[in-house]
Order: structure tokens, then C-alpha cells, then sequence
């Protein structure tokens, strides 16, 4: 790209957002204000077509260098979380695969691609499941940067950013998870100077994975009996919002409990799972 349109190019997405430059000469915006929420489109991992497993050479962006590892195992890491959506849509990522706002998917500055982790909204508690198959964020404090649906799961879409903690539930890529998902420790941070240990089941509540929400409890029971020989702990819950009917299966003690459960479903297409404290 010439210096005059890349100047220009650069001056535009000042205005009104967050620029992050990729590792493949791209950007990634935090949020998207001008789009709008598509409540019915489904999320799913991405398919990995066109993508090829890729460590990388040491590159610098911006004035900094970035050093790609050589593996994910034991990345363990807190930090903030944005997110990049409609702008970026279909355009190639950093591994060749082509990038889609309603997968469950994510860019990271260092690790190989691809590379499945867990993300977990400190927030809120919600925790998902996203590949790693771009490059990004490089905006400083910033960790990792979401897709638009991996940010909704999570429930920071409207806000921008969110406090997460990414863990890496493989060693080398994609393959090994699937078919042999970690146990992972419960994790701690701090918090105004003091140890919380983060997450796990209270005395009157537990953690549930949340497969929908439902306005009609016909729909929510449809959802359930497709899954109840393989889930028997899946339940209708609609107590603390009678006009919701929530499938959830659980409860658990512990996030580290449900990560094989998501990833099963998430291969038999129920995407839009989502980990739940209550």
C-alpha cells in the first residue's frame, strides 16, 4: 500500500473507534457501535477451512516486537478483552481461514494457531469456549481480542471490553482438545488486595452450562428432551425470570467440570453454550 492511502486509511478508522493493527496488516476494532445484534445467528467454532497450523516468525508491529510461542501449554494469563466484528467480516485471518463474526473464534498476539481456549468474563462469570486463528489485539493491556459472538456469549458486546482470564486448554493445536480436554485448576486473582478464588459453586447456587433461553417453555422443553439420554442433569430453569425458560445442565463445583461437556456440544452444533454461576 502506498504511504498517501495508507495514511489516509489510518486517519479513517480513527475516527468514532479503537484501531488495532494485525499481524497480517489489518485492524481490529474493540466494538461496533453501527451494528446491530443478530439474536438469531448461531455460533460455532470455525470450520478451519483454508486455515493451516502456524506458529510464526517474531514480528513487529507499530514499534513492538511480538514473539510467537512455541506451544499454548499452561498459558494462563488475566488481562482485558475487546472485540472485532461487521468491519472485519469474511476478510482472511492470520492462519488463512476466513474470519466470521458468528463463530466462536479469537486473535491473539503470541499464540500458535491454532489454539482452542477457555475465556472467562471475571465479570460476570460467564466462560466460553473460542479458537484462536488470528492475530491481535495490539493495543496496550489488551489480551485477547473476540469475536462478536464469542463478546455476546460473554455479555460485553455493548460495553467494548471486559476483564477475562485465557487459559489454553491445549499444548500444540486444535486436534488434541477435542478429543482429550484438560482438567484445569480453579483459578484465583486479585482483588482489592485480597485472594478470591474464582470460580465455583456457592452454598445456594452452582455453576450451570446454559444451552438457551426461551420465551416459550414448549421450545425450552424441545431443547431438553433432544438431550436428556445423554445429559440426564439437564433441567428447565425459570424461577429467578418466569418469563424465561433457561436449559441448563449442572449443577457443578467447579468451571474446570464443564469444559468437556462444552466441547462436545459445540461438536454436535449446540453452539451457543455459555457457563453460568448462580
Amino acid at each position: 500500500m502506498h504511504k498517501k492511502a495508507f495514511l489516509k486509511y489510518f486517519l479513517a478508522c480513527l475516527i468514532g473507534m479503537t484501531v488495532m493493527l494485525t499481524g497480517c496488516g489489518k485492524s481490529h476494532v474493540a466494538s461496533d457501535p453501527s451494528y446491530k445484534s443478530h439474536k438469531h445467528a448461531s455460533a460455532s467454532l470455525p470450520s478451519g477451512k483454508g486455515g493451516y497450523v502456524k506458529r510464526g516468525k517474531p514480528y513487529k508491529v507499530m514499534g513492538q516486537w511480538y514473539y510467537p510461542l512455541e506451544s499454548a501449554r499452561n498459558y494462563d494469563q488475566t488481562g482485558t478483552a475487546s472485540w472485532y466484528g461487521k468491519k472485519f467480516h469474511g476478510r482472511k485471518t492470520a492462519n488463512g481461514e476466513r474470519y466470521d463474526m458468528h463463530a466462536m473464534s479469537a486473535a491473539h498476539k503470541t499464540l500458535p494457531l491454532p489454539t482452542m481456549v477457555r475465556v472467562t468474563n471475571l465479570d460476570n462469570g460467564r466462560s466460553v469456549v473460542v479458537r484462536v486463528n488470528d492475530r491481535g489485539p495490539f493495543v496496550k493491556s489488551r489480551i485477547i481480542d473476540l469475536s462478536y459472538a464469542a463478546a455476546r456469549s460473554l455479555g460485553y458486546d455493548k460495553k467494548g471490553t471486559a476483564h477475562v482470564r485465557v487459559q489454553a486448554l491445549d499444548g500444540n493445536n486444535v486436534s488434541s482438545t477435542r478429543n482429550n480436554p484438560p482438567a484445569l485448576s480453579k483459578p484465583t486473582r486479585q482483588v482489592s488486595n485480597r485472594a478470591v478464588s474464582y470460580p465455583a459453586a456457592t452454598q445456594d447456587g452452582g455453576i450451570y452450562v446454559q444451552l438457551g433461553a426461551f420465551s416459550s417453555r414448549s421450545n425450552a422443553n424441545q431443547l431438553r428432551q433432544e438431550l436428556i439420554d445423554t445429559f440426564p442433569s439437564i433441567r428447565i430453569h425459570h424461577k429467578s425470570r418466569p418469563d424465561l425458560y433457561r436449559v441448563r445442565i449442572g449443577p457443578f463445583h467447579e468451571v474446570s467440570e464443564t469444559e468437556s461437556i462444552i466441547i462436545s456440544l459445540q461438536k454436535q452444533g449446540y453452539n451457543n453454550t455459555v457457563v453460568v454461576i448462580e
